[in-house]
């Protein structure tokens, strides 16, 4: 039931009737008399979830409850339930299975992030499924207004801004949290790893260091901290992982930063350039791309930026390092006579005019034994990114390993990935 494939809807069901209690939060569209679901998440677990929200509007509701496990596995399966005094009614799941994914701790999937590993399952919409009508949605009295019903979506269940990005293509996610043993915090110095392990479950737990020449192995005796030396430093692939019979319970792998993600802040690396050593290591590629400066002009600044779209368009992203020789790899280190600030903002002003629509990324400064080095990680969504130059027709671009070359018309019209009912987000 914990790893990953497929799970048959009614073991999760029986799962869901054994709890006394779950937290559910729903965004309902009116079908008539009721109120059909349009996504629902249930958390076995009572962190992150307000019980007795509700937002209703003419045309849509968002409910957040503690409900008991087997009205949650009613609903689940397609039986009609009164919940905050609306008649609520839940489409028959479209397939007899859920996709299953086991996640380790930090890691981002479907904008949920949570310090301790997790096991979530997906139920996947009818395409054919109501949807909301459009318009706006007006609040009344503490109930907020919304322009979208994906706005308020996002605002409801997760507190931040709507992504255009983001496709909603499930029915149900349920989360199971695992908090045997997870990984709080790693400490990566040039000489030692440093691991602060915790848990509620550490009996007969191992930590793991396992690199290419071989692996280090430390037993858990309690929640604190465990080291590993590193007499050569971090290598490549690296896996830290936290194991009992057989079984991982937490893990992290490197290189780091994972390109194109939100970067995982209980990594702490306190070696100057470790970094950029590793992600150099394997050279440029799918992912990754060295400038030695910012290009003034010209067909070198049009290869960096098309190179951008390419990221940008693919799914994973990529990096961008700038103060790193193009041939070589050898690390240069940024123009001297701009100042750091200037040259990031140079590259932020032409990403935004030359690329559209302009692409999430992240600049950050790496120092490299005394050299700093731009690196430009480019978020991937998987969706076509063009390059632009004045008037001229928009240009596509894709990343076939380290060279960037101009998308195929199929590309550009499948949009370079799955269509969005296969997209988790």
């Amino acid at each position: 039931m914990t790893g990953s494939g497929q799970t048959d809807i009614t073991e999760l069901a029986d799962m869901l009737t054994g709890q006394k209690r779950v937290n559910v939060r729903m965004a309902l569209v009116t079908e008539g008399s009721q109120w059909r679901i349009h996504l629902g998440e249930i958390s076995i677990d009572g962190v992150g979830m307000r019980d007795g929200r509700t937002w209703r509007y003419s045309t849509a509701a968002f409910v957040e409850r503690r409900l008991p496990g087997k009205v949650a596995a009613a609903l689940l399966i397609g039986e009609p339930q009164e919940i905050a005094g609306l008649e609520v009614c839940s489409p028959s799941p479209q397939h007899s299975s859920a996709t299953t994914r086991r996640l380790h701790g930090r890691q981002e999937w479907g904008r949920e992030i949570t310090a301790w590993p997790r096991t979530e399952w997906t139920i996947t919409r009818d395409s054919a499924a109501s949807q909301h009508g459009g318009g706006i949605l007006v609040g009344d009295g503490d109930i907020p207004s919304y322009m979208t019903f994906d706005a308020a979506l996002s605002a409801f269940f997760y507190g931040s801004p709507h992504n255009s990005n983001t496709h909603y293509s499930y029915l149900w996610r349920i989360a199971l949290p695992q908090r045997d043993a997870w990984l709080q915090k790693i400490t990566v110095s040039p000489d030692l790893l440093t691991a602060d392990v915790t848990g509620e479950d550490l009996a007969d737990v191992v930590l793991e260091l396992s690199e290419p020449a071989g692996h280090q192995t430390r037993q858990v005796t309690g929640p604190g901290t465990y080291t590993f030396p590193l007499p050569d430093g971090l290598a490549s692939d690296c896996l830290l992982m936290l194991r009992r019979k057989g079984d991982w319970l937490d893990l992290r792998s490197f290189p780091a930063p994972v390109f194109g993600r939100v970067r995982d802040d209980s990594v702490v690396w306190e070696q100057p350039g470790a970094e950029v050593d590793i992600l150099l290591a394997a050279g440029e590629g799918q992912h990754l791309e060295a400038k030695r400066e910012i290009p003034s002009a010209g067909e070198s600044r049009r290869k960096m930026l098309i190179t951008i779209a390419a990221f940008a368009s693919q799914h994973g992203g990529g990096t961008l390092l700038i103060g790193v020789e193009d041939d070589d790899l050898q690390i240069v280190g940024l123009r001297e006579d701009q100042t750091v600030d200037q040259q990031m903002l140079q590259v932020g002003n032409i990403i935004r005019d030359s690329i559209e629509p302009a692409p999430l990324y992240t600049p950050r400064v790496i120092d490299h034994r005394g050299k700093k080095v731009l690196a430009i990680e480019v978020a991937g969504d998987g969706r076509p990114h063009a390059y632009r130059f004045q008037q001229k027709p928009l240009e596509f671009y894709v990343r076939r390993g380290p060279n960037t070359v101009a998308a195929r018309h199929h590309e550009i019209a499948d949009g370079f990935g799955p269509p969005p009912s296969a997209r988790l987000y």
